[in-house]
């Protein structure tokens, strides 16, 4: 199994921990707008965690997700006291599947429950996304479907991905023609709508995650053999359709052709 494919892999909690509660099959790639959109049959609010593959997160290393999975233990965080804004001092989990800020592709994503008090749930919201909270202890309660941390369109997406390192000498030159001779007026508006659709659906950290992962896919897989122009218009081609993907359900079919467009020339798919 590769690593990709590891990261798709779904880990149930154990049997002798007992059942946990069921929520319905979308819950991951419903849009929150607060605590209180998904709920599970206990009514208890739903939360996030991306991780790297091996399991621990992003910002250090040190907290191993995958390892409370497995054991059924409660997470703590060594910190006596919670410091809003300071993650050195908390554990950060998401209210959406799709904004756990600072992960990056390929990674794990893990369901939590937070144990005592939430930072970040009231009317002031936490630095880094108002979708981000601040717990001291939690339990990880399943492992879901990686690609839900790009959202309800995230199976879309790794596809692509998956094609970006692939790329041969000539569809990098290609996509540098069709990305310079896409942009004008309307793709610039495309874009902006693209961003603003992502940070207000609670998928900004998907957008971007999904976007660097195509990009960087695309210049390694040029390599030295391509221009250095060449490339970064390769990747941004591929960085654009990528984010355009992720929020293809939020803006117009004209403002997704415009961004997923160049691609699609040089690939000849049809999204």
């Amino acid at each position: 199994m590769n690593p990709d494919e590891e990261a798709l892999r779904i880990v149930h909690p154990r049997k002798d921990r007992g059942s946990y509660p069921h929520l319905p099959d979308d819950y991951a790639t419903m849009t929150p707008s607060s605590d209180d959109l998904r709920r599970d049959d206990r009514g208890l609010a739903a939360y996030f965690k991306a991780t790297r593959l091996d399991g621990r997160d992003f910002r250090t290393g040190t907290v191993d997700y995958g390892a409370a999975l497995a054991t059924g233990e409660i997470l703590r965080h060594p910190a006596p006291k919670k410091i809003r804004n300071y993650a050195e001092t908390y554990l950060s989990i998401s209210t959406s599947a799709a904004d756990c800020t600072g992960f990056s592709w390929p990674c794990r994503l893990f369901r939590v429950e937070p144990v005592g008090r939430i930072v970040g749930a009231g009317k002031v919201p936490l630095l880094a996304s108002p979708n981000k909270r601040a717990v001291s202890a939690l339990r990880v309660v399943e492992e879901v479907p990686a690609w839900q941390a790009f959202g309800p369109n995230g199976e879309a997406v790794i596809p692509l991905l998956e094609r970006c390192r692939t790329l041969t000498p000539d569809e990098i030159d290609r996509l540098d023609a069709a990305w310079y001779s896409a942009r004008n007026a309307a793709w610039y508006s495309a874009w902006n709508a693209a961003g603003n659709a992502a940070r207000n659906s609670a998928r900004n950290a998907a957008w971007n995650a999904a976007g660097n992962a195509a990009w960087y896919s695309a210049w390694n897989a040029a390599g030295n053999a391509a221009r250095d122009a060449a490339r970064n218009a390769a990747g941004n081609a591929a960085w654009n359709a990528a984010g355009a993907l992720v929020v293809r359900d939020l803006i117009t079919p004209e403002q997704f052709d415009l961004l997923h467009g160049p691609w699609a020339s040089v690939m000849e798919v049809t999204p």
